[in-house]
């Protein structure tokens, strides 16, 4: 397809998006839905750009028609003075106009997004001297000296997120006790298809269901709402740790499923028992790997736990959420908000850090210096050895 043919087709695909985007406006599914109105009339708009964009660059490209088949008729007379043969010709450069034709369609769909959803450009555009002044306001509520309105700040941001820190720990304990056995149950080269295609649907139907639903849906209603001692924070360690059953058996099943068969044949001839192939041929192969995504499960949960008391479910979400919390205040009390976010922040890093260190630990072993030899000694100093 030669390049003219190309641009045509971009403008009669650009014009066609166009007439059924401001078609679909008129539809009753515009009429009964505002958002996809607003979305089908800013497509309409952003696909319109776009043919005037590609005609004018059509226009352009034919306006050099000319020059093109005069130039094309000097290289054929020979009248350039010299031929280049096949040797000496650069590489054709391939044509990128259905990749940009690509990109400007990415484009398009996202200033129907935005249109739909009604965002503004102006609010856009002064977001920066907010973050500013919130940003400056917030720090200065760290850094001020306490007074008495202060420290009950502080002190209500540390009890709630050393809350939230217990909620992930339950919820990822409650996870790991049962991730393993599932995790077991779903590889393939551990247990009968009989077995693993529902084990496999189960965890599948836990993992497309999110947290927050778990919460909302169900432990909220069975356990409580609000702090702990109403039994919001029951409900979401448990919201958390059905969460976390689907997610950790998964990877630990494909963990397991790419364990060395050596140790499993060896097992299996021994005349070994299959949960004693379990236990002395796949578990010491993927135990570490397994504590290390327990740790990593647990960082996740700590900043889910967060999310969870927002809609209720104990933390330090309950301090921030609407009505009763910080931002269900008006004005809003940015050194307060500055100050628990301070605290979510460090607590966050530092579990992050130690759970890090763990991490590494598990994996790689710890590595212990030898003593150092005497002077006299002509052999070389060892380094470190990894145990």
């Amino acid at each position: 397809m030669s390049y003219g043919y190309k641009i045509s087709a971009g403008v009669v695909g650009s014009v066609l998006v166009a007439a059924l985007a401001f078609l679909m406006t008129y539809t009753s599914v515009a009429e009964a839905s505002e958002v996809f109105r607003r979305m089908m009339w800013g497509l309409a708009v952003a696909a319109t750009v776009v043919v005037v964009a590609v005609a004018v660059y059509g226009l352009a490209y034919l306006g050099t028609a000319r020059q093109r088949a005069e130039a094309q008729q000097r290289l054929d007379s020979g009248r350039t003075g010299y031929a280049p043969d096949r040797l000496d010709m650069r590489p054709v450069k391939p044509s990128k106009f259905w990749y940009n034709m690509a990109l400007i369609f990415v484009g398009v769909l996202f200033v129907g997004s935005a249109a739909g959803t009604g965002m503004s450009l102006s609010a856009l555009l002064e977001m920066p001297a907010r973050m500013w002044d919130y940003t400056v306001q917030m720090i200065a509520g760290v850094a001020q000296i306490p007074d008495e309105e202060a420290r009950g700040d502080w002190s209500n941001a540390f009890d709630a997120m050393l809350e939230s820190v217990a909620i992930a720990w339950i919820g990822t304990i409650v996870g790991a006790l049962f991730s393993l056995p599932c995790g077991i149950l779903a590889a393939r080269n551990m247990t009968p298809l009989a077995i693993y295609l529902p084990m496999r649907f189960i965890l599948s139907v836990i993992r497309a269901v999110p947290e927050i639903v778990f919460a909302v849906a169900i432990f909220i209603p069975l356990l409580g709402v609000g702090p702990a001692q109403m039994g919001g924070a029951m409900a979401g360690a448990f919201a958390l740790g059905i969460s976390s059953i689907g997610t950790l058996s998964k990877l630990i099943s494909e963990a397991i499923e790419g364990v060395d068969p050596g140790p499993l044949e060896a097992s299996r001839a021994s005349g070994a028992t299959h949960t004693q192939m379990i236990r002395w041929a796949v578990l010491p192969q993927v135990l570490p790997e397994v504590l290390a995504i327990w740790l990593y499960r647990f960082e996740v949960n700590i900043r889910a736990s967060a999310i969870l008391g927002a809609l209720g479910a104990g933390g330090i979400g309950r301090l921030i959420s609407p009505p009763n919390g910080l931002f269900g205040q008006r004005p809003y009390d940015w050194e307060a908000i500055g100050i628990t976010l301070f605290v979510i922040i460090a607590i966050t890093i530092v579990v992050d850090q130690i759970s890090g260190f763990v991490r590494h630990r598990v994996i790689h072993g710890k590595t212990v210096k030898q003593k150092k030899r005497r002077k006299d000694d002509s052999d070389p100093k060892v380094a470190a050895v990894p145990v």
